[in-house]
C-alpha cells in the first residue's frame, strides 16, 4: 500500500478545476481509493494493485479520468542513444530515462524524493530487486561507465556530505549506507564518469556534486537491481509519473554482454471485449461505442471490429493480467451506484454450514473467560511462520507473482500469526488473553495440492503465565463442546515440529480421550526475544478438524 499526501488546493491546481472536498471523497470511493482529511490536507492510501500511482500527479490522473478531465502530460516516450556502458555486475540489469523538465525542479523537489523512496520501497523491494538514482543531467560528463570496483578504491563526496569519504566511511557514517550497505556485494557496483570519478554507489548512495536541485533542468535517471522483470516494471512506473513533469526519453545504454540487456518493451498484450462480456459481469449491457469511450478515457488504446473491441492497457498498468481487470475499470468508471438491482436466480434457502453452531458456541465460552477473539491474518511470511518461531514445516503453502515483500504464504498455524499480533501490540497493557478460530493451508494427500484445516489457537501473555493457564481453559472447552473425555498432555514425537517454539519439558501433544488434537506449551525466550515480547506466554492449538469440523 502506498499513501500520497497531498491537498484540495493542490489537486485542484493540476485538474484545473475548482472541486470540493466532498467530491474528492466521492470519487475515491468510487475508484476505491481510501481517504482521510479535510480542506488542509489528504491522506489517499492506494492499493499494491496500482503500484505506478504514486505522486499527486498520477492520482490526479486517475480521479480526473472519472470525472472526464485529461491531466496534461507529455506525449509519448522518445528512445535517446548515448554514451553510456553497462558492464556485468552484481546487479546487473540497468534502464536510464532523460527527462528534460517543463519548468526546473523548485517546489516539486521533495515531491521527487518522496516519490523515489516510495518506488524503491515498494516496487523495488527496498531496493534490494530494484533502486532509482536520479541525478541533474547537466552535472554528468559523459560518457560514462557502470561497472564493478574493487571497495579500497571507492572515495567520492556522498549526497548531502561536504567532504569525501571512502568505502567504510560511507557505509558507517551515513545513513543510506548504514541502511542499504548489507545489499553491497564482494565488489561495489559504481558509476564513473569520464574522468573516471565516481558518481553513484547504486543501491546504496549518489556523489553530491551530480544530485538534483531546485535549478535542475533536465535530470537523469537510473533504474538497477538484480531482477529483470522487476527493474522493468520500476522504469515504467517513474516513465509515466515522470511525463507530468517533462519529456521522457528511454535512453539506449550499451549492453557489455546479451544477457544483462533488460530488453524493456512498452508494448502491451490486448484483450478483445464484447457486449455479452460486459453483461456477465457486471449485470449491465453497454454500447461498444460507451466501452470504447470510457477506456479511452482511462489511457486505454481501443480499436472497434466485427461486434468486439481490441483493447491495449497503456504501458504503465502492470495490473492489467485478464479481460476481467478491464471490465473492472469500466465500473469503477460507470459507478456501482448506476446499476440496478435485478432479481436473485437462486432457489434454494441459505443455511449455515455443518459446525458453525458449535463454533459460535465455542467462541461465547471462550469470550465467557475472558479472552478477546482476533482476526488473524491468512497470508503471511516465512519469517513469522517458521525462521521466528523454529516450528518445522514440511511444504508450506507459497505464493507466486507476489507484489509485496511482506507475504509470501498461506499460514500453517495460528500461534505464529498471535505472537505476531502481540508483539505489534507491546504496548497494550497486560495481562492479554487472546484467541482465535480459522482456516490453516495443508499439504493434501489427494488430487488437490492444499486443503483448509480448521484451528483453535488460545494464548495466555502476563508475567507469570504457565502451561496450567492454558490447559484448564482447553479441558473446560472441549469438555463443554464434545463431551466429558479426558484431556491429557503427552510426549509425542509427531509434534516435534513445534519443539524449538516451546521450552524442553514444558509442551506435549494434547489429547482428547484417545484422540490427538493439538499442541500445547509454553513459548521459548528465544522466540519471545525474535518477536520483541518481553512478557512470558502460554499457548495452545487445536485441530478441530480432529472432531469431524
Amino acid at each position: 500500500m502506498v499513501v500520497i499526501n497531498s491537498s484540495v488546493s493542490e489537486l485542484n491546481r493540476i485538474l484545473k478545476k475548482t472541486l470540493s472536498i466532498e467530491k474528492y471523497f466521492d470519487i475515491c470511493f468510487r475508484y476505491g481509493i481510501d481517504v482521510e482529511g479535510d480542506n488542509t490536507g489528504l491522506t489517499f492510501e492506494i492499493t499494491s494493485d496500482r503500484v505506478e500511482i504514486a505522486s499527486k500527479y498520477s492520482l490526479a490522473s486517475v480521479l480526473g479520468a472519472l470525472l472526464g478531465i485529461k491531466v496534461h502530460r507529455a506525449d509519448g516516450i522518445s528512445s535517446k542513444r548515448m554514451a553510456a556502458r553497462i558492464t556485468e555486475t552484481d546487479r546487473p540489469f540497468v534502464n536510464l530515462l532523460k527527462v528534460d523538465l517543463f519548468t526546473p525542479v523548485g517546489e516539486d523537489l521533495n515531491d521527487l524524493i518522496i516519490l523515489q523512496d516510495k518506488f524503491d520501497a515498494t516496487i523495488g523491494r527496498r531496493r534490494a530487486s530494484a533502486a532509482i538514482g536520479m541525478f541533474d543531467f547537466n552535472k554528468i560528463k559523459f560518457p560514462i561507465t557502470y561497472t564493478n570496483t574493487n571497495s579500497s578504491k571507492v572515495k567520492f563526496v556522498p549526497l548531502g556530505c561536504d567532504n569525501p569519504k571512502i568505502y567504510t566511511e560511507i557505509m558507517s557514517d551515513t545513513e543510506q549506507g548504514r541502511s542499504y550497505g548489507h545489499l553491497v556485494g564482494k565488489e561495489a557496483v559504481v558509476w564513473k564518469q569520464a574522468d573516471g570519478s565516481i558518481f553513484a554507489m547504486p543501491p546504496v548512495i549518489n556523489a553530491d556534486h551530480a544530485s538534483v536541485t531546485k535549478g535542475t533542468r533536465s535530470m537523469f535517471l537510473d533504474i538497477t537491481g538484480k531482477d529483470r522483470w522487476t527493474v522493468n516494471s520500476l522504469t515504467k512506473a517513474l516513465m509515466f509519473n515522470m511525463q507530468f513533469i517533462g519529456k521522457v526519453s528511454l535512453v539506449k545504454p550499451i549492453y557489455s554482454t546479451k544477457s544483462i540487456d533488460t530488453q524493456i518493451s512498452l508494448k502491451s498484450p490486448t484483450f478483445w471485449l464484447n457486449e455479452e462480456n460486459i453483461l456477465k459481469l457486471l449485470g449491465v449491457r453497454m454500447s461498444l461505442k460507451d466501452a470504447a469511450s470510457i477506456l479511452e478515457a482511462m489511457d486505454y488504446t481501443v480499436q472497434s471490429g466485427a461486434g468486439n473491441l481490441a483493447v491495449t492497457p497503456p504501458f504503465y498498468r502492470q495490473d492489467v493480467i485478464h479481460q476481467v481487470d478491464i471490465i473492472d475499470d469500466l465500473l469503477r468508471y460507470y459507478g456501482v451506484d448506476m446499476i440496478k438491482p435485478g432479481p436473485l436466480p437462486a432457489h434454494t434457502f441459505g443455511s449455515k454450514l455443518p459446525g458453525s453452531n458449535l463454533i459460535d458456541n465455542m467462541r461465547d465460552i471462550l469470550i465467557g473467560f475472558g479472552y478477546q477473539e482476533l482476526d488473524l491474518n491468512v497470508l503471511t511470511n516465512k519469517k513469522y511462520q517458521i525462521y521466528k518461531t523454529g516450528i518445522k514445516v514440511s511444504a508450506p503453502v507459497e505464493l507466486v507473482g507476489i507484489k509485496s515483500g511482506e507475504i509470501d504464504m498461506a499460514r500453517a498455524n495460528l500461534i505464529p500469526e498471535l505472537l505476531r499480533f502481540v508483539s505489534n501490540n507491546s504496548r497494550k497493557k497486560f495481562p492479554q488473553d487472546l484467541f482465535d478460530i480459522g482456516f490453516v493451508m495443508k499439504k493434501n494427500k489427494s488430487d488437490v495440492v492444499f486443503k483448509n484445516e480448521l484451528h483453535l489457537c488460545i494464548a495466555s501473555c502476563y508475567t507469570d503465565s504457565n502451561l496450567s493457564d492454558v490447559r484448564v481453559v482447553i479441558e473446560r472447552l472441549l469438555s463443554d463442546s464434545f463431551g466429558k473425555h479426558q484431556v491429557t498432555i503427552r510426549k509425542d514425537q509427531s509434534v516435534d515440529g513445534f519443539r524449538e517454539m516451546f521450552i524442553s519439558e514444558r509442551f506435549g501433544a494434547v489429547y482428547y480421550g484417545d484422540v490427538k488434537v493439538g499442541v500445547i506449551g509454553e513459548i521459548h525466550p528465544r522466540v519471545l526475544n525474535a518477536f520483541g515480547i518481553e512478557v512470558p506466554i502460554s499457548a495452545a492449538e487445536i485441530w478441530l478438524d480432529a472432531f469431524g469440523l
